[in-house]
């Protein structure tokens, strides 16, 4: 820890009460009434949908759209965002941004980076919130672009007329529909608050702590399937962290990513363009870029034998790369050639060239298939010595 974070800066009062009334709510007066009255299906049921809402307007509005650009959306789809981002309580979206924007040029920077993983768990979960740090301060130079939306401008101006309709008069409005206005504003209220927020931190904080650093070992952000499942896809924190103008955290068709769903659903309904995404041919290229990296290191370690298996890995790693590219080629000839394909002698082309796609795709299987049993070797060889 550097300097600047030996002495603890005074606590920002207004910021510990908007954390801590809901939270110390959440966990005596939220079971208290459970148990003492119960609540039923209407009021778990809003609980759910207005914990959908926020989430998703702060994983695909707040943090997708605006902090990163990764796709455009219609102004119904950003008004709705700004509704559910005053909803999760998480401050207005123009501060959230700068903050997440510096987060992401300045990561694991003890001095500038607001939610430092590095300064701590419990300081990147929260505290960088309730204690004056100057690297927390707000600051909206980084956002000039977003000042030119007036949905934003508007959010920020009525941010605390907002966040009031949203936090207390629609869970008490729907309590006075369904004549309970206390069970309703108990779990629509408080515990959708208080969990939706501190989802949403443990970005900063468990993601930056476990999990895999597939693309980039060299910072602390992490994937983490379990963090994907609190977060609605955001928990795919080393793949966002490498591509970060991705519309997708999740890439797989595995992943978990109910945001990247929403954002294509919603491009189907043309409330949403321009979606960005990054080619499957560079993902794998930075994937087996580092899974080089780390294997040569572990050769290394093999000190006798360590030229033979270095000498097998540069080999296998230079036909890998070498397929990948005669394949990436291949397929970019066949999409450009198949969108024009109209003639006979051109559709002659176009089977051609999709019979070698197919074919190098096969080949490149198989080296990918090889170049996993080697690094499997290796990895085991590595233990064995160790």
């Amino acid at each position: 820890m550097q300097t600047g974070h030996h002495k603890k800066p005074p606590l920002r009062w207004l910021n510990v009460a908007v954390l801590g009334i809901p939270t110390l709510v959440s966990l005596i007066a939220v079971p208290w009434y459970g148990f003492t009255h119960g609540y039923d299906a209407y009021e778990w049921l809003w609980f759910l949908l207005l914990m959908t809402f926020c989430e998703l307007s702060i994983t695909a509005g707040y943090h997708r759209l605006w902090s990163h650009g990764a796709y455009k959306a219609h102004p119904v789809l950003r008004f709705i965002y700004a509704l559910g981002g005053a909803c999760a309580l998480q401050s207005d979206c123009l501060t959230w941004a700068s903050d997440h924007r510096r987060h992401h040029l300045y990561v694991d920077d003890t001095e500038k980076d607001p939610y430092c993983a590095k300064l701590g768990f419990w300081y990147s979960h929260f505290e960088w919130m309730i204690r004056d740090y100057p690297s927390t301060r707000a600051d909206l130079t980084n956002v000039k672009d977003l000042l030119k939306d007036p949905i934003l401008v508007w959010q920020r101006k009525h941010y605390l007329a907002l966040l009031l309709v949203m936090n207390v008069g629609v869970p008490v409005l729907l309590g006075w529909w369904h004549g309970n206005i206390w069970g309703s504003f108990l779990l629509a209220g408080f515990l959708r608050l208080t969990l939706s927020q501190h989802f949403t931190y443990l970005i900063n904080s468990a993601a930056h702590a476990w999990g895999k650093r597939t693309y980039d070992p060299q910072q602390t952000a992490r994937d983490n399937w379990v963090i994907a499942l609190l977060t609605f896809g955001e928990g795919y924190h080393n793949y966002h962290h490498t591509f970060a103008w991705d519309y997708r955290n999740g890439v797989r068709w595995y992943h978990y990513d109910p945001t990247k769903w929403l954002i294509k659903c919603c491009a189907w309904l043309r409330l949403a363009r321009d979606l960005r995404s990054c080619s499957s041919y560079r993902i794998e290229m930075t994937r087996i870029a580092v899974q080089y990296q780390q294997a040569l290191l572990r050769c290394e370690a093999l000190q006798d034998e360590a030229g033979t298996w270095k000498e097998k890995l540069e080999s296998e790693y230079a036909k890998l790369v070498a397929a990948l590219n005669a394949w990436s080629d291949t397929r970019h000839a066949w999409l450009q050639a198949k969108s024009a394909a109209l003639s006979q002698e051109l559709q002659q082309e176009l089977d051609a060239l999709k019979a070698r796609y197919k074919q190098l795709k096969q080949q490149l299987q198989c080296h990918q298939s090889e170049w996993r049993t080697l690094l499997e070797h290796l990895g085991g060889l590595h233990l064995a010595r160790a």
